[in-house]
C-alpha cells in the first residue's frame, strides 16, 4: 500500500508524534543519507547569518541543535533560543547542553504562532524545518516579525535538481534508498517514508524566494548543494 501524507489538521500532530519516535538516531540518519554532508551545509547555514559575537538567534525546529550549537559557538556573548515541536528533540538537545549553558533557553512551541515580541532576533534558521510547518506563508510572516531590522532568516531544506535525467536519480535515491535506510534503524518506522512526500508540494527554490519576498523580505539569495537537492536561502529583512 503506497504512503499517504497526513492532512493538514492530523500534519502538526503527526510531525511531533514521528520526530519524536526518531529522536535518538536522527544525527546518525542523516550522516547516512547525505554522507555526512548535512554537517557540512549547517556550519555554511551560519556562516550566512552574519551574526556578531553578542547577536541573539532562534533556531527554529531546533531537531537534536546541531545548528544552535553551531550559532552560539559563533557568538560566544550572545542567547540563543531552540524552539521545536518535538518533546522528543528538545531533550536530545537538553542533554548535549553538559555545561548547563545559560545562553540556550530550549523552548516547546509552534513555528507558526512564534511567542516572541516583534524585532527581537538578529538572525532565525531553520534546518529541514519549513516542509513540517502547517502553514508555510504564516510561518514566514512570523519569522519576518521577529526579526530586527536588516536580520537575516537563513534557511537549509530539500530542492528540486534542475536537469531533468538528474532529477529523476534524486527522486529515487530520495523516494525509494532513503526510506530504506532509515527503517535499518527504526524498523517499520513510516516517518522515512513521510520526509520524501513531504518535498512534492514543497516549493522549488525560485517560488521559495518568491515566497520570502511576498511577506516582505527585501532579498533572498540561493545556494545550491548536490545540484539543488539540498538548498540553502538566505532573506534579509528590510
Amino acid at each position: 500500500m503506497s504512503y499517504q501524507l497526513p492532512d493538514a489538521s492530523e500534519k502538526a500532530q503527526y510531525v511531533e508524534q514521528k520526530f519524536t519516535e526518531i529522536a535518538p538516531k536522527y544525527d546518525l540518519f542523516n550522516d547516512i543519507i547525505t554522507a555526512g554532508m548535512h554537517r557540512y551545509w549547517k556550519r555554511f547555514m551560519v556562516r550566512q547569518t552574519g551574526i556578531s559575537k553578542d547577536a541573539v538567534c532562534l533556531d527554529l525546529c531546533c531537531g537534536t541543535g546541531d545548528i544552535v550549537y553551531r550559532l552560539g559557538e559563533t557568538a560566544p556573548q550572545g542567547r540563543m533560543v531552540a524552539l521545536d515541536f518535538s518533546q522528543g528533540m528538545l531533550e536530545i538537545v537538553r542533554q548535549r547542553n553538559v555545561s548547563g549553558s545559560n545562553r540556550l533557553l530550549l523552548l516547546r512551541s509552534d513555528a507558526n504562532q512564534l511567542p516572541f515580541a516583534t524585532g527581537v532576533f538578529d538572525a532565525v534558521t531553520i534546518g529541514y524545518g519549513l516542509r513540517n510547518v502547517s502553514h508555510l506563508v504564516d510561518c514566514l510572516k512570523e519569522i519576518e516579525r521577529v526579526l530586527v531590522p536588516g536580520g537575516a532568516l537563513v534557511s537549509l531544506d530539500v530542492g528540486k535538481v534542475r536537469i531533468p535525467w538528474l532529477f529523476e536519480i534524486s527522486q529515487f535515491y530520495f523516494f525509494h534508498i532513503v526510506p530504506r535506510l532509515g527503517k535499518l534503524l527504526y524498523p517499520g518506522q513510516d516517518m522515512f517514508d513521510y520526509l520524501p512526500h513531504s518535498s512534492i508540494d514543497y516549493p522549488d527554490q525560485e517560488r521559495l524566494k518568491r515566497m520570502m519576498l511576498s511577506v516582505g523580505f527585501k532579498q533572498v539569495d540561493i545556494f545550491d548543494f548536490f545540484l539543488g537537492a539540498s538548498t540553502v536561502h538566505v532573506a534579509y529583512k528590510h
